[in-house]
């Protein structure tokens, strides 16, 4: 059982034991001298420390490694233990929310879906969002208090140090929602609130594709349009939470077509999933080429099939909507300049046909004159990144492992009863 003691002045013994935790979480498997060896600590006070982290439940014995090349006495090896506490992730989107229970490990232990009903204003998602937690907890039979945290990932801007949501275009009603101070009184657990597609980028930092990458983009597809951009290792969230929004770069003067957002003329309004709808919904009414042609009649399921049966209409909309993708693309590539770009949301289940479309736009928008090498992927972490990448904020707050700062830690202990 661990506890969130508040948050104060730690010693340089509890500064040694987070950089031996973070060494075995980082190695995975790892032995007390090789652990001495990398923080140029002794054995004894390392094998101390190690010792307090075994009864504090953080850290376990696994068994013994082979022996060493000359013959020496096999290494008692240690790992991480990831059941030592739970954390709830969850992302609230535009259609569903997703809730999960994981270990310390982000390993998903019990996980629900539920539509958002966005349109039933803050208040209502709320409720049914703190309902559906407690009854994950009751589900799980996991105490409440072996629960560290609540992750949050939203849409629209979020300003993740005051936990509070600024605006959702998407989100009826959601304006200056303070999200954290009423998950906390409402669940009894310390909540931590991010953007999205941050969300999104932390998880392929931590587990994905962009583990081994500092500079990285991920790009959120949807009824939005959004980025998570790391740079050196870093996440960018800027001043008010605003960094990363290319949904609404305005990408067309002459358009008038009203984003949610207010504005017109927004890269939104060109390339998410909810304006490619009512296109090719359109179109196909006008040509009376389908039974499924009004807007509330098509639905995105149809549109893979569409796409992949050659359908005229639907491929020149969707190929046209990659183009718009690629030039959204190629604006973060030439203010960011990444290493990678991971594509995240509905617009993977089109395929690689429609990667190649993107990956053409990008080329041709970005600078012909710079050899084409850009790293462009489908996201492969599957529709459960964001539950993952919310309960990897919980983890990195409460335990804080890259910060080499003396102050202001949450000290993660086992109670003893």
């Amino acid at each position: 059982m661990i506890y969130r003691k508040e948050k104060n002045n730690i010693s340089l013994k509890e500064i040694n034991k987070k950089n031996i935790l973070k060494i075995v979480i980082d190695v995975g498997q790892i032995s007390r001298i090789d652990i001495s060896r990398q923080l140029k600590i002794s054995r004894p006070t390392t094998s101390a420390y190690i010792g307090e982290l075994i009864e504090e439940g953080l850290v376990e014995e696994i068994g013994k490694s082979d022996s060493t090349s000359s013959g020496g006495k096999k290494a008692v090896l240690l790992q991480f233990r990831v059941r030592a506490g739970y954390i709830l992730g969850v992302m609230i989107g535009v259609k569903n929310i997703r809730i999960a229970l994981t270990d310390l490990g982000s390993n998903i232990i019990e996980i629900i879906k539920i539509p958002t009903e966005e349109w039933l204003g803050p208040d209502a998602v709320i409720d049914k969002l703190v309902k559906n937690i407690k009854e994950i907890i009751k589900k799980s039979r996991i105490n409440k208090e072996e629960i560290i945290g609540v992750g949050i990932g939203a849409t629209g801007l979020v300003d993740s140090k005051k936990g509070l949501v600024i605006f959702s275009p998407n989100l009826n009603g959601w304006n200056n929602i303070k999200l954290k101070e009423i998950i906390e009184r409402k669940i009894g657990l310390p909540a931590f609130i991010e953007n999205e597609c941050r969300v999104q980028a932390i998880a392929e930092k931590k587990y994905g594709l962009a583990k081994n990458i500092k500079n990285f983009v991920c790009v959120e597809t949807g009824t939005g349009i959004g980025t998570g951009v790391f740079i050196d290792n870093r996440l960018v969230s800027g001043d008010k939470g605003m960094a990363g929004e290319v949904g609404h770069i305005i990408t067309n003067l002459a358009g008038n077509r009203v984003c949610h957002c207010g504005n017109t003329g927004c890269l939104e309004t060109l390339c998410s999933t909810s304006y490619l709808l009512e296109d090719i919904a359109d179109e196909m009414k006008k040509s009376g080429s389908s039974s499924r042609s009004s807007k509330s009649g098509l639905k995105l399921e149809d549109l893979y099939d569409l796409y992949n049966q050659g359908n005229e209409i639907a491929t020149v909309n969707i190929d046209k909507n990659a183009e718009y993708l690629g030039i959204g693309i190629s604006n973060t590539i030439k203010m960011f300049n990444p290493e990678l770009i991971i594509i995240h949301g509905e617009v993977i289940k089109f395929g690689e046909k429609y990667l190649k479309k993107v990956k053409e736009s990008v080329s041709k928008n970005t600078f012909p004159e710079v050899k084409d090498d850009y790293n462009i992927q489908f996201s492969e972490m599957g529709d459960n990144v964001g539950v993952i990448g919310a309960a990897s904020i919980v983890f990195n707050n409460i335990f804080d492992l890259d910060s080499s700062s003396v102050a202001g830690h949450y000290i993660v202990k086992k109670i003893i009863t």
